[in-house]
């Protein structure tokens, strides 16, 4: 499956509503392609606090999701943006434990695993059905 790496570009939060709004940007396109997601203000709040590197005093869902991966020896390799229907995104979580070859295939949300992908540092990738399916849309 074709893919390429993408990055958050914007982030637009929107008082006084559930619905907030991800971008996603192609790191080595020219132009570089982009896709917006609808996600839920608590997701949000959670990628905000991992790209400024903020925890909580408490952690939030996703803090406690990365957490207990991190000490059962698993860690997110990668995240892969695969599908696209009806304006709903699919993506796929890859994790891989201490000393396993095999990955594991977790299917999630877009927003839930971005932000596990990015308390852990992992590659965002969107594969290129999702990107036509995005131009055509």
């Amino acid at each position: 499956m074709e893919r390429t790496e993408a990055r958050v570009n914007r982030l637009i939060l929107v008082d006084g509503h559930e619905q907030q709004y991800l971008q996603l940007r192609e790191r080595s396109g020219i132009p570089p392609r982009e896709l917006t997601m609808v996600i839920g203000r608590s997701a949000a709040e959670e990628i905000t606090n991992a790209l400024e590197g903020r925890d909580t005093q408490r952690p939030l869902t996703h803090e406690l999701a990365h957490g207990m991966l991190h000490a059962l020896g698993g860690e997110v390799v990668e995240i892969l943006i695969h599908d696209l229907e009806g304006g709903t995104y699919f993506a796929e979580l890859r994790i891989r434990q201490r000393h396993q070859e095999e990955l594991i295939r977790l299917d999630c949300r877009p927003s839930d695993a971005i932000a596990l992908s990015l308390r852990g540092s992992a590659p965002i990738f969107v594969s290129e059905k999702v990107w036509l399916e995005v131009d055509h849309s």
